[in-house]
């Protein structure tokens, strides 16, 4: 007996510490995802503060032609540090619950803005009764759900009839969604490196290359010796047959954030490509692809039964300032940012006459605005 009887209670302490070790590693990743988060936030701020004018002022435009009611409650999902409530009118502020996952987030959120109610929650399950809130915002948050579709639900769920949702997206969206799809459909996506994304409305920031071409190209490099080759362990997630998503992203974002890295593969691409198809090799053109309106068709579709929708499209605002420097132009569009010495040839939008010495901004965001059916 007495044996039995310990070795049960080393058995129950061993189960406590290994819920015990269970929970500190839960906690640690927690812990580094809120890391991550926050270093991704903090990156976001970066890049959005030249444009920060012309950013809000799009979102007051949008409340306004699409207001909220007088009264009643507010809420954001996916509200992050707060950079949404910054461009916020400050009459809707005040009525405004900011609901994140992120614990971390929402800490940075009320220490940015101490008066900031904040609840920790998911976009999927608001902390709200059914019909209490008139009105839902996002920002860059409907890429990044788990599930649109539920997402969506629950937004129906938290307004009465007539109630809005308003999202807005001013930098790229998340891609494992997407190339998740496009892996299904055999198709591997790299960075546009043949022209300029913002030459169309919606930036094509992403090519598609048939997967078995592309891994054909590849074994013609290497069996050439040609620069093409050193690529592919780029393309090596996309082309497993064991497909992981997050691991296929970062092996894309690490060309596309480099402006040498995208030159490289352009010119390596080119060449093997040439030489391919000069030597029987059966050509094939890149598909374009606009991750920004791959979002637009997912909202729309989500958000088809249940609601009317507004507005889903791009829209732009400019403004002319003084040139500090040599820099006479300067536009984001869903996260393409151009900055350059001349004005290009197209331009985001149709500004008012500038002055050849002024520095012309421009910003363009997808905004997407549905209405609670009744």
């Amino acid at each position: 007996m007495p044996t039995r009887s310990r070795g049960s209670g080393e058995r129950r302490q061993q189960k406590r510490a290994d819920r015990n070790r269970a929970r500190r590693r839960a906690a640690g990743t927690r812990a580094a995802a809120d890391l991550a988060l926050g270093k991704s936030l903090d990156l976001l701020a970066t890049r959005r503060a030249p444009y920060a004018d012309l950013l809000a002022a799009i979102v007051a435009d949008t409340l306004a032609r699409f207001p909220p009611p007088d009264a009643g409650p507010l809420v954001e999902i996916g509200a992050g540090t707060g950079q949404l409530r910054a461009w916020l009118p400050p009459s809707l502020r005040a009525r405004t619950l900011h609901t994140d996952p992120s614990a971390r987030a929402l800490m940075a959120l009320r220490a940015r803005d101490g008066v900031a109610p904040g609840a920790a929650a998911h976009a999927e399950a608001l902390p709200i009764a059914s019909g209490e809130a008139v009105g839902v915002f996002g920002l860059c948050v409907m890429d990044a759900v788990a599930d649109v579709d539920a997402t969506a639900a629950e937004i129906a769920r938290a307004l009465p009839p007539g109630g809005r949702f308003w999202h807005f997206l001013d930098m790229a969206t998340l891609l494992e969604a997407p190339f998740a799809k496009l892996h299904a459909s055999n198709l591997v996506p790299i960075p546009n490196v043949l022209g300029d994304p913002a030459d169309h409305e919606w930036p094509v920031d992403i090519l598609l290359l048939d997967r078995d071409w592309l891994a054909g190209l590849l074994d013609f490099a290497s069996a050439t010796a040609g620069s093409f080759a050193a690529f592919a362990p780029t393309f090596a997630a996309f082309l497993a047959e064991g497909f992981d998503a997050d691991l296929a992203t970062r092996a894309f974002q690490a060309v596309a954030s480099s402006g040498e890295r995208r030159h490289a593969l352009m010119s390596a691409f080119v060449a093997a490509s040439r030489l391919a198809i000069e030597r029987g090799y059966p050509a094939r053109k890149p598909l374009p692809f606009h991750s920004g309106k791959y979002l637009k068709s997912v909202l729309d579709t989500a958000f088809a039964d249940a609601f009317e929708i507004e507005e889903s499209g791009i829209v732009a605002r400019a403004i002319s300032r003084p040139a500090t420097d040599e820099i006479l132009y300067r536009s984001l569009c869903l996260g393409h940012e151009r900055v350059m010495r001349e004005r290009p040839t197209r331009l985001l939008t149709a500004p008012a006459a500038v002055n050849d010495s002024n520095a012309l901004l421009e910003a363009a965001v997808f905004v997407f605005v549905a209405r609670r059916r009744g």
